[in-house]
């Protein structure tokens, strides 16, 4: 009788825990869509550059991945993607710009430019995975990743490459779409703190 039974449970609580997941990814990711990235506290670089520099955000994009996925010692999050934010194209806009004035008072470049020539163009692609956790027993994991490209703006021709990556703790149930926005906002503001430290301390820059 016991075996009778252990089956079905088993299957119901499979089905259960696919269907907890299923609305999971569908809250997360339609909250995502209305986050709105907060102006970033920084304190101006110690190492600026002296070139004047175009910035573009190419890419923003939000994942929900594996349950404690973020604990894999496998760095690339994007293999245990199981949704994606189909459009942020509403969050998109308000995002580029306010990297883009995070990088203006964090003084990185001599100048950020818009349409005028500049010494170099840099292109930034932005994500935001998370980490639902096992079962709702433990935190949500936000990692934000942020890859940038300094190019020659007159060929494209890449010249170095960057990794920014930042994690933050977000609650053990989420009661709305305000429980991702500060962690989301840690999350990027770690990364890009992590990618621009990189980009100043590259003595490669010294010597273009």
């Amino acid at each position: 009788m016991e075996r009778t039974m252990r089956g079905p449970h088993r299957s119901h609580r499979g089905a259960g825990a696919h269907l907890t997941a299923l609305c999971v990814l569908g809250y997360v990711l339609a909250a995502c869509n209305h986050i709105v990235l907060e102006p970033i506290p920084v304190v101006p670089t110690n190492q600026p550059l002296p070139y004047s520099a175009r910035v573009e955000i190419t890419e923003v994009g939000v994942y929900l991945v594996q349950p404690s996925a973020t604990m894999i010692a496998d760095p690339r999050l994007q293999n245990y993607v199981t949704g994606q934010l189909p459009s942020l194209d509403r969050a998109k806009p308000q995002w580029a710009q306010a990297v883009l004035d995070y990088l203006a008072a964090r003084k990185t470049f001599r100048q950020v430019v818009n349409e005028v020539p500049a010494d170099l163009a840099m292109t930034l692609r932005l994500f935001v995975y998370v980490d639902p956790s096992v079962s709702f027993k433990f935190n949500h994991v936000y990692v934000a990743k942020v890859d940038g490209v300094l190019r020659d703006p007159r060929n494209g021709r890449a010249l170095s490459e960057y990794v920014g990556k930042g994690k933050a703790i977000g609650a053990v149930s989420r009661g709305g779409m305000d429980d991702d926005r500060e962690p989301i906002n840690q999350a990027v503001r770690a990364a890009l703190n992590d990618l621009f430290g990189k980009l100043e301390g590259d003595k490669r820059l010294e010597h273009l």
